[in-house]
């Protein structure tokens, strides 16, 4: 049997177009990690001082950041998804910039005591080579004693997705129609490949809870050891990887990567 497997070239920024008009609905309050993700720059960044984000979306967490009184410059692939981030923080002006681009490939021109990439925004790099070169691009955007702190998912990590389940995600409330809004989904890992697959079932229901429209969406994510991961991350420059089981930074079980909420982690250069 022939099957469409995902390849490298899959484009995410296409991808998060079918998300871009109700993501805030779904993910606003569904994460747990702005918190964190604050408290982690106010610990090493300056007051004032400007934080790299990538993977900026929507910018659901760099209004945080913002109003903490940080500046940001934040990057995506997703035209769609920064025309949002647009209109959400053009409040706060000078203080954010936002940049339409690819995370292998920064020349921002400016460096950075934190980079942060948060919900599992690694994930979307899909082969050795793009992690490679996006954890260089990184480092090289660290000024001396950064950190790069990201977070992923240790399922997916683990490779352990049988696709065997249709997973309530989370609901919200479509900000245009007010109709509520659910996302459920599908996940598998591909067959000879490093890669899991998800589905992503966005629907819209009706008064009696009927789906009145679904849009399907397909999202891939890279397989990595945790092993395999440092190693790319030494390779890129990283002197010291430190790595907790969740936001409260409980000790990862690297036996089973699975079984933690989230695996964080936190880069420095080799200088700190």
């Amino acid at each position: 049997m022939n099957l469409d497997w995902p390849s490298p070239d899959d484009r995410i920024g296409d991808v998060y177009a079918s998300y871009a008009p109700i993501y805030d609905a779904l993910f606003e309050h569904a994460l747990g990690d702005t918190d964190f993700y604050v408290r982690a720059a106010q610990a090493r960044v300056p007051a004032g001082g400007s934080i790299l984000e990538l993977g900026v979306g929507t910018g659901r967490l760099t209004e945080h950041y913002l109003r903490a009184g940080f500046r940001v410059v934040g990057v995506d692939t997703s035209a769609d998804m920064l025309e949002r981030a647009r209109e959400r923080l053009a409040p706060h002006g000078e203080r954010c910039r936002l940049v339409h681009g690819d995370m292998r490939s920064l020349a921002l021109g400016e460096r950075f005591a934190m980079a942060v990439a948060p919900f599992g925004t690694v994930a979307h790099l899909l082969a050795d080579d793009d992690r490679r070169r996006a954890f260089a691009a990184v480092h090289a955007h660290l000024a001396p004693g950064g950190v790069f702190v990201f977070d992923d998912c240790p399922a997916w990590i683990a490779g352990a997705a049988g696709g065997t389940t249709l997973d309530l995600r989370c609901t919200g409330r479509d900000p245009a129609t007010g109709a509520r809004v659910r996302l459920q989904t599908n996940l598998f890992d591909a067959a000879g490949a490093p890669l899991s697959v998800r589905y992503d079932f966005i629907d819209w229901l009706d008064a009696d809870d009927r789906v009145s429209r679904r849009v399907v969406v397909r999202v891939v994510f890279r397989n990595v050891g945790l092993d395999e991961e440092l190693a790319l991350l030494a390779g890129a420059g990283f002197g010291r990887v430190d790595v907790h089981g969740d936001f409260a930074g409980t000790p990862l079980d690297r036996e089973r990567p699975a079984s933690n909420g989230r695996l964080v982690a936190w880069c420095h250069r080799g200088d700190d």
